[in-house]
């Protein structure tokens, strides 16, 4: 049986397959703290439910048509990881990249999150 927590990251993902950004953002505090890895447009630290919105917006934005598939849900009481195959594409081009989400959580909440995609120069390059 999965830890409670893995099956919020689970969620998590599902909500954002399906288009629920509501659902989706449910699963956060309101005081998250958010951190994007690289030298890119999205780079740097964020906090709050609104400034995380934002940050994911402007993601979505600059990745073009994206998906993902997820390899692994880990978590137990205070920390947790998804491991995700994601593809992007835009102007014919493709980018595909294996990322981890690594989370803290609080009261049933994502309450801090790190982006890191293990190729951080081809998703510096396709973010800009």
């Amino acid at each position: 049986m999965a830890h409670p927590n893995a099956e919020i990251l689970r969620r998590i993902d599902e909500a954002q397959a399906s288009g629920d950004l509501e659902a989706l953002f449910a699963n956060f505090t309101e005081d998250i703290k958010g951190h994007v890895m690289g030298r890119n447009s999205l780079a740097g630290d964020f906090e709050g439910k609104e400034k995380m919105q934002e940050v994911f917006g402007r993601f979505m934005s600059a990745m073009g048509d994206y998906s993902f598939e997820n390899h692994a849900y880990l978590a137990d009481d205070e920390h947790g990881v998804a491991l995700q195959t994601s593809k992007a594409q835009r102007g014919g081009k493709t980018l595909e990249l294996q990322e981890a989400f690594i989370c803290h959580f609080r009261g049933g909440k994502v309450s801090e999150m790190w982006y890191v995609p293990l190729d951080q120069a081809a998703f510096d390059a396709w973010v800009g």
